[in-house]
């Protein structure tokens, strides 16, 4: 089993969110680390994603990660770097050369040469490294992403196997016209997952409060979207786990480092 696991620039996709915590305690990084991959390993959630990656696990080749956070500074970001080291072992658990590309601009020195430490296979690309026409062989894993980068990823680098926020939870806070007018392709994203037979794991139901069901009421009809209007990849979106619509992932000692996180599957 894997016992290890540039400069903040102009790029609008990526935001600095609120840190969980603090720093980490008293105990060593590796010690840290370790006790949160154990966690991990005997998880439902993590039980749950096995099983469910498990046919295509021969298709995977390469991980893509995005916006995980600063995994020396911040209390979820080290939860994400030990589910990311539990799934590399879970898809290569020979050890082979397996490419891993990783990027946040919040990257401290210490996330940096830690990463480096992993050898010549983990590189910290902000750009797709490999060409992003021929990404139905990489995982992609966003733990949490913020809207602009996910579409963008989506535009960009075309993902099959999306390990990333709810699609529509992701999306909730916005009508259907505002959704299109500012994040079209998500939009389409959004309509194709609604417009599917729903997974069978899949019991979620984005909650609305009573006083947007209030004013969702009194709002005038929207006018019909036109999505095939909008240029896309895909055709059909699958989620395939949800983790029993999100109850694996609560009351976790994790707390909300994978709040609304689905693996889905877009082609």
């Amino acid at each position: 089993m894997t016992t290890r696991a540039s400069q903040k620039d102009s790029n609008d996709d990526f935001k600095t969110v609120g840190k969980t915590s603090a720093r980490l305690g008293k105990a060593s990084f590796e010690e840290n680390l370790q006790e949160r991959r154990a966690i991990i390993h005997r998880s439902r959630m993590f039980k749950a994603l096995s099983e469910e990656l498990d046919p295509f696990l021969k298709d995977i080749t390469k991980i893509r990660c995005l916006a995980i956070g600063s995994f020396h500074e911040e209390f979820a970001a080290l939860y994400q770097l030990a589910l990311l080291l539990e799934l590399l072992d879970l898809i290569n658990p020979g050890g082979a050369s397996f490419k891993v590309s990783i990027y946040d601009p919040v990257f401290t020195d210490a996330d940096r040469k830690f990463i480096g430490n992993m050898g010549s296979d983990w590189t910290i690309d902000e750009k797709c490294p490999w060409d992003p026409e021929n990404s139905s062989n990489v995982l992609f894993f966003l733990p949490h992403a913020p809207l602009d980068l996910t579409q963008n990823i989506l535009i960009s680098e075309k993902p099959k196997f999306f390990l990333a926020n709810h699609i529509a939870k992701h999306v909730d806070r916005y009508t259907r016209a505002q959704l299109a007018l500012k994040y079209p392709v998500l939009a389409k994203l959004n309509h194709v997952l609604a417009s599917s037979d729903p997974h069978p794991d899949s019991g979620f139901k984005p909650f609305v409060s009573r006083k947007a069901r209030r004013k969702q009421k009194h709002q005038p009809q929207e006018s019909e979207i036109d999505y095939d209007k909008i240029e896309t990849y895909f055709q059909e979106v699958q989620v395939i786990t949800d983790f029993s619509g999100g109850r694996s992932l609560m009351d976790q000692p994790w707390i909300n480092s994978f709040s609304d996180l689905a693996l889905q599957l877009i082609v």
